[in-house]
């Protein structure tokens, strides 16, 4: 599988290499034509032409979370470098969480805390117990009353989707059919999710966080029951995936959303499932009410005007929603590299 994964990346990478090397062989002979006819421009030519190459890779690059951690790290284990390395993660963190607009104000006055625990720390020439003792307590004072905060806040949001599902599964009787749209609003669920935590995530590493979280929520469905729906645990997983301080860990989170829900049962509560199955031996519920409108209905949508009667009468409108709507703007990719900038002095000055 790993030759599998380097072959399909040496696919895609040689047609960009390609073209790479068509850039630098006329941006050459551009430079040398310049260059023969006025000398004092070629220069600034080759300058501009390398600007213009670079900029969007950097303006793509500057949207792009930090590489998370390839292990976990124990305490009282791990070198100064690996605990240094963490404690500027979570300062980076930290930075992506205060951008959050509707943070409540105790909140963030636990993650500006947090954040300078962390500075004053790395100022201090800390040694690795120092920044050890330093990192527990932004992880427990700052990141898990984030990620719950973040539950509490889109969970209800996520709650809809489970409504959703059972309102559009009541007609499937196909198992195939039904289990194809599980899939998708489990994956849906998942994009939603890392959409309110981390805004300014890439698309590519959208995808692959609702591909990554869904998967694991339909597998620990299947391993651990229903306890927790598919679509609120892939919800769950998504949170726990928009921390890239941790390494991705699919066989404990499962136990530990299980664990969390277990602990603090008013944090989720299921959705009423849309036409539940009535059991052998009782009867079916009256109908809650005709679908035709009573006179109380047609009272209220009645209007007096001048002597004369009108009725109200409610109009549709069907807007079409465009793709490109849903995409990221290019002025948004380019306008990133400011906020790129912006992030990297003050993780740069606050936690180096």
């Amino acid at each position: 599988m790993e030759r599998v994964r380097q072959a399909a990346a040496r696919e895609r990478r040689l047609p960009v290499y390609w073209w790479l090397g068509l850039l630098v062989l006329t941006g050459s002979v551009l430079v040398a034509v310049v260059y023969r006819h006025w000398p004092d421009l070629a220069l600034p030519t080759a300058i501009l032409l390398a600007a213009t190459w670079i900029a969007p890779v950097l303006a793509q690059r500057s949207l792009a979370m930090p590489r998370r951690p390839d292990k976990t790290l124990a305490p009282g284990r791990g070198s100064f470098a690996d605990w240094k390395r963490q404690a500027q993660l979570l300062g980076r963190l930290l930075l992506y969480y205060e951008d959050e607009p509707a943070l409540p104000p105790d909140l963030r006055g636990r993650l500006q805390v947090a954040r300078g625990d962390l500075r004053d720390t790395l100022r201090a020439h800390p040694l690795r117990d120092d920044l050890e003792r330093v990192v527990a307590r932004v992880i427990q004072n700052a990141v898990i009353p984030m990620k719950i905060w973040q539950w509490a806040e889109f969970g209800p949001r996520i709650s809809e989707l489970v409504r959703q599902y059972e309102a559009e599964t009541l007609a499937l009787a196909e198992r195939d059919a039904r289990a194809l749209a599980l899939e998708v609003f489990v994956e849906r669920a998942a994009a939603e999710m890392s959409r309110h935590c981390l805004p300014r995530m890439q698309e590519r590493e959208r995808l692959e966080c609702a591909l990554e979280c869904s998967s694991l929520a339909i597998l620990s469905a299947q391993a651990h029951g229903n306890v927790i729906p598919p679509i609120d645990r892939a919800a769950m997983f998504a949170v726990n995936w928009c921390d890239f301080t941790e390494p991705w860990r699919p066989a404990l989170l499962p136990e530990l959303v299980i664990r969390y829900h277990q602990e603090h049962p008013d944090s989720w509560r299921p959705s009423p499932a849309a036409g539940a199955a009535v059991a052998p031996g009782e009867e079916a519920p009256p109908p809650s009410r005709p679908a035709g409108p009573d006179s109380s209905d047609i009272a209220g949508r009645i209007v007096i005007r001048n002597g004369k009667r009108y009725r109200r009468v409610r109009v549709r409108r069907k807007r079409s929603r465009s793709r490109t709507a849903r995409q990221l703007p290019v002025v948004n990719v380019l306008l990133s590299f400011g906020q790129w900038v912006r992030y990297s002095l003050r993780a740069w000055t606050q936690f180096h």
